[in-house]
């Protein structure tokens, strides 16, 4: 099952972060730990790792997009054939 990731919360005021680099793409394998992407705060650029082994869905907000958070960034399939379904359900 594809799951959604939300942007953590890194400090006590972190209230958004700005996605600076994605350093994957939709289909890239992934491994639990594995930085994704670049997240800047209002103090500090922070690597976002990933949750959770799989293949990347979808990212959910671009370079660039600032993100409250909690609200999701990233979608992780568990496998070939689930990343296959999360995207038909998504051009439907």
């Amino acid at each position: 099952m594809a799951t959604e990731y939300p942007l953590p919360k890194w400090g006590v005021t972190m209230e958004e972060g700005t996605i600076s680099e994605w350093k994957v793409a939709v289909g890239d394998a992934v491994t639990e730990g594995q930085v994704l992407g670049v997240v800047g705060t209002d103090k500090i650029d922070v690597d976002l790792e990933s949750p959770a082994s799989g293949m990347v869905a979808a990212l959910l907000a671009k370079e660039g997009d600032s993100v409250v958070v909690g609200s999701p960034v990233i979608v992780i399939a568990t496998d070939a054939a689930d990343l296959a379904s999360y995207l038909a359900s998504q051009s439907g």
